[in-house]
């Protein structure tokens, strides 16, 4: 069996990049705009690179590690410019994630609460695609038995509280000084919510927002959500502290809790603990 990565031209200059074991109907989908998520909220969209590997595993591995380019890494692929690929990665000197920063494109792992117990899931990944001053983007990869994970019907995108009952992924995200932080819940439905607090779990409000594109990518033993937001004035310079976190509910009823860090005791996605990446500010902030 050939499995396929591939990289699309989307509109306002995004990329996207995928893999697949069917290329030419995924690649037609994206076009027709009949999966839901980021290449239809960015149609039209252009196939500009792909490559064959003889498992799914290399396409997933050359999909992931395409990501993580920067924007003339990934030109210089499209046009096929090895040397250039080899010069541009020799530049690169991004911070380690394990120092508790990271940059455009890194990824990260989410990790199983100790009082919790998944039968499904093997591992929970984050990746951040993008930070403008005021836009980032995640992709939320969950790997196993996705059969036994129970993911709410997809449906129009809208505000709804209580996401977070059943399998949600969260961002919390706050400036290094200050009580202050935000939380966002996105759903595999694509619905969402987002909440501003004044302190540790004081003070919530519904933040006034332009609705985030929350869309989801199924493929056998992975699901990707995908969500693009715009963040708030406040948070749009400087560096910022994020937590990423996600609850899984399996289909015989048993919720598991995953984040970057967890406090002593139960789990609490709010803690301060549990902001645990530090993403430096935008070029030129």
């Amino acid at each position: 069996m050939t499995f396929w990565a591939y990289m699309l031209h989307c509109r306002s200059g995004y990329y996207y990049t995928g893999h697949t074991d069917d290329f030419e109907n995924r690649i037609n989908q994206h076009v027709s705009g009949t999966i839901p998520g980021f290449t239809k909220d960015h149609a039209p969209v252009t196939l500009v690179w792909s490559q064959e590997f003889a498992t799914r595993y290399e396409a997933l591995s050359a999909e992931r590690q395409i990501k993580g380019w920067s924007r003339a890494k990934k030109m210089a692929l499209i046009r096929g410019d090895w040397a250039d690929i080899s010069a541009l990665a020799k530049k690169k000197n991004n911070p380690s994630t394990s120092s508790g920063r990271t940059e455009e494109g890194d990824g990260v792992s989410l990790y199983l609460h100790p009082a919790s117990a998944c039968r499904s899931l093997k591992k929970i990944d984050v990746e951040i695609h993008q930070r403008t001053e005021s836009n980032l983007a995640l992709s939320f990869t969950i790997m196993g038995d996705i059969s036994k994970v129970k993911l709410p019907q997809i449906g129009s995108s809208s505000r709804v509280d209580g996401l977070w009952q059943t399998t949600c992924f969260e961002l919390f995200v706050r400036k290094p000084k200050g009580g202050e932080y935000l939380e966002y819940n996105f759903s595999p439905s694509s619905q969402w919510a987002a909440y501003s607090f004044s302190g540790y779990r004081k003070g919530m409000l519904e933040i006034a927002t332009v609705p985030p594109m929350v869309g989801i990518d199924i493929r056998g033993s992975f699901v990707t959500l995908n969500a693009e937001l715009v963040l708030p004035e406040r948070y749009r310079d400087g560096a910022i502290n994020l937590g990423l976190s996600a609850i899984i509910e399996e289909t015989y009823g048993a919720k598991s809790y995953w984040a970057l860090a967890h406090p002593p005791g139960k789990p609490d996605f709010h803690h301060k603990d549990c902001f645990a990446l530090q993403l430096k500010a935008p070029s030129g902030a």
